[in-house]
């Protein structure tokens, strides 16, 4: 994320319940096509084409261990973060695509049953397939983790600059690497190495050797790989070094981790949108400074969770300004007529990300349209 990031804040986000993110990115949704023959004998997926699983036991008593849906479901619940005992995630979501829809309609789907989830994992490994899948995810501010067997397959996604994807090559078309990635990362905070798959190791998932030219290639198009990776060349060297996820970067180019600081603030805001407007507040400086106080405890908390650099004596991690509304030269009633008549909160300011220290400029508007303004005001 560089430059400027303007983004109206709406208050129809679509948040998780409870007013908080953490279970939003603990879920994860598995989409695509699976025959009924991959089903335990007796059993019948939901008409409705989606269902949700809190553990790998409750995924097997619907599908056989060799079923797709069920190796991709293992390498979820299974996985151990670098710092935790267990796997991250709280509820796989798994999205049947039917034979006469599409990825997205089945993506639809699950966002109808339960929006409560920040990441997709495709079971397809085409290329048609992972260009739907991700076009879905960049219109819909999801997430997507994916495998690919191919690196010409993601060309269309690369040329996109489509930063809302994360892309892990592997050599078997059934390896769950791409499920198994998603399970490391769903903690919600991510300016640690929670957030990068970079350095991760994973359990269940034997490492590929690549040779100096599929690895440039990989490197080029900003593409993942698990390898082991030890100082000394050679055979049965692998007690020397460790197996670890190599590439930090989304398929449009930018950092993973900065992209889910932005995603996660982006989130946050809008959160914070509602609990401001759940306090009714006048449209004048009392409701500003009410505003300027949530922001900058939302911001508090987002140098907790490393999202932001610290403030110190050398460096000031974030800065907050609400717009006056009706009072001095630069109030919005003089600088911006329109947000003024929508009345319309401006709050601006920068904060530093906390992976590469770089400034973000943002401009947000906390927007009550008339139909919100009934709703809430009443």
């Amino acid at each position: 994320m560089t430059g400027i990031y303007d983004d109206l804040v709406s208050i129809l986000f679509k948040l998780p319940d409870g007013r908080s993110l953490e279970e939003y990115f603990k879920n994860v949704v598995l989409v695509g096509k699976f025959d009924d023959d991959e089903l335990q004998s007796g059993n019948d997926f939901p008409e409705g084409g989606v269902k949700k699983y809190s553990s790998y036991d409750e995924v097997t008593a619907d599908f056989l261990a060799t079923s797709q849906v069920a190796i991709e479901a293992n390498a979820m619940f299974n996985q151990k973060n670098n710092s935790q005992t267990t796997s991250q995630i709280k509820y796989l979501i798994v999205a049947r695509q039917d034979s006469d829809e599409t990825l997205t309609q089945a993506l639809d789907k699950a966002v109808a049953f339960d929006g409560r989830f920040a990441k997709v994992v495709p079971i397809s490994r085409t290329a048609a397939d992972l260009k739907e899948i991700a076009g879905w995810c960049s219109t819909n501010d999801r997430f997507c983790d994916m495998a690919v067997t191919n690196t010409a397959d993601v060309a269309d996604i690369i040329s996109a600059k489509n930063n809302y994807v994360y892309a892990i090559f592997r050599k078997s078309a059934t390896d769950p690497i791409a499920s198994a990635v998603a399970s490391t990362s769903t903690c919600g905070y991510f300016g640690a190495k929670e957030g990068s798959a970079q350095f991760t190791q994973l359990s269940g998932i034997l490492p590929e050797t690549y040779t100096g030219s599929e690895i440039s290639d990989m490197r080029t198009k900003n593409i993942a790989f698990y390898t082991n990776v030890s100082p000394i060349e050679g055979g049965n060297t692998e007690g020397f070094g460790y197996n670890w996820i190599i590439g930090s970067r989304m398929l449009g180019g930018e950092l993973r981790q900065r992209e889910m600081i932005r995603h996660y603030i982006k989130k946050s805001m809008g959160l914070m949108a509602l609990e401001f407007f759940n306090q009714k507040p006048i449209y004048d400086e009392t409701g500003n400074n009410l505003l300027l106080s949530m922001a900058q405890k939302r911001f508090r908390s987002f140098q907790t969770y490393n999202l932001i650099v610290p403030t110190n004596n050398q460096e000031t991690g974030y800065e907050l300004n609400v717009t006056p509304i009706r009072v001095g030269a630069n109030c919005i009633k003089n600088t911006d007529l329109a947000a003024y008549e929508q009345k319309k909160f401006k709050l601006t300011g920068y904060y530093i990300d906390a992976i590469v220290g770089e400034k973000v400029a943002f401009t947000f508007y906390v927007d009550p349209t008339d139909e919100q303004v009934e709703q809430i005001l009443s």
